[in-house]
């Protein structure tokens, strides 16, 4: 038995949650340091807010506010060397059947698709996650405090920008 009503919301929720914040920041510790201060802020209004119904689309929209805000509060920098602590968030594909050729495509592609969903600007990049996760147009909307409209165009947007960055890797893959 729990120790507090909302422990099995939080438990429920906090994997996706999580994995949300990494795909917009792409930074496992500013995920998480994210993530916990929006469950704080949620939390600390359990009393206003149906946690168990409609604490979903409040956390993630607390969690793209944050995101969009670091993002927006920090310079873009890069690095020169990768260090020891750098993570990768994909999981990796099922790959014990896959013939080496097939592994070294698939690795080509996925490696395409990362570094063209990082070029996205911030909000597009999280209305088309959202989406990814089966969130509809109004839900998006809602969620990055948007019309239902203005999600759609950033969804769509994001959808043409990937398929222009992956035009060359796909045109290849129909030959």
């Amino acid at each position: 038995m729990s120790e507090h009503p909302l422990d099995d919301w939080v438990r429920a929720t906090a994997p996706r949650a999580v994995a949300y914040a990494r795909s917009l920041l792409r930074n496992p510790h500013d995920a998480e340091e994210i993530v916990q201060d929006c469950y704080g802020r949620l939390l600390a209004k359990a009393d206003v807010y149906d946690l168990p119904g409609d604490g979903m689309k409040l956390l993630l929209a607390s969690i793209s506010n944050a995101c969009l805000n670091l993002k927006s509060r920090r310079r873009p920098f890069f690095r020169l060397v990768r260090s020891d602590d750098d993570e990768t968030f994909d999981d990796p594909p099922d790959r014990s059947t896959a013939t080496p050729a097939e592994v070294a495509t698939g690795n080509e592609l996925a490696s395409a698709v990362a570094i063209a969903l990082r070029k996205l600007p911030v909000q597009q990049r999280a209305a088309i996650e959202l989406k990814s996760l089966g969130h509809s147009q109004q839900e998006i909307g809602e969620i990055l405090k948007v019309t239902s409209n203005n999600a759609g165009v950033l969804v769509h947007r994001a959808r043409q920008a990937l398929a222009e960055m992956l035009a060359p890797f796909l045109e290849r893959e129909d030959k």
